[in-house]
């Protein structure tokens, strides 16, 4: 199956992903600049007992940064805790709570499985996917 071009991707604003992923990778670099700047940098830089910590520390700043929705031609790419493809025609009912305090967008897979389930207010241009599931999946 060939690849399909994304439409258009819709994660957490661009400041927002900027603050949490600063706020999660903080903490790595302070561990490693701290020391540096006492003692200089020596071979215990170079420990992997130093470095696996602290990737798995910033594993939080990567997952904030590509979580989201990606509309393909095809169906939804759902961004979140691992990326999952759901082609349109496996959908099968979407809603959106426009209540204000809300706005929760939540599409069901066949079974009545929900599939997705995210606030609008979380995702920039919540318009365009949702007007991508008007278009391709049915309103509950």
């Amino acid at each position: 199956m060939p690849r399909q071009r994304v439409i258009s991707r819709h994660r957490l604003p661009r400041a927002y992903r900027l603050g949490l992923a600063a706020l999660w990778l903080t903490p790595p670099l302070l561990l490693v600049l701290t020391p540096a700047l006492v003692r200089g940098f020596d071979a215990a830089f170079l420990d992997p007992r130093l470095w696996l910590p602290l990737l798995v520390m910033g594993l939080p700043a990567l997952y904030i940064w590509q979580e989201g929705v990606d509309v393909r031609a095809d169906g939804l790419i759902a961004r979140f805790f691992w990326p999952r493809f759901y082609a349109y025609h496996h959908l099968d009912a979407w809603a959106y709570d426009a209540h204000p305090q809300r706005r929760v967008i939540t599409v069901w897979q066949h079974g009545n499985r929900k599939v997705l389930e995210c606030r609008a207010g979380h995702l920039t241009d919540a318009r365009r996917l949702l007007d991508a599931l008007r278009q391709h999946v049915r309103t509950r």
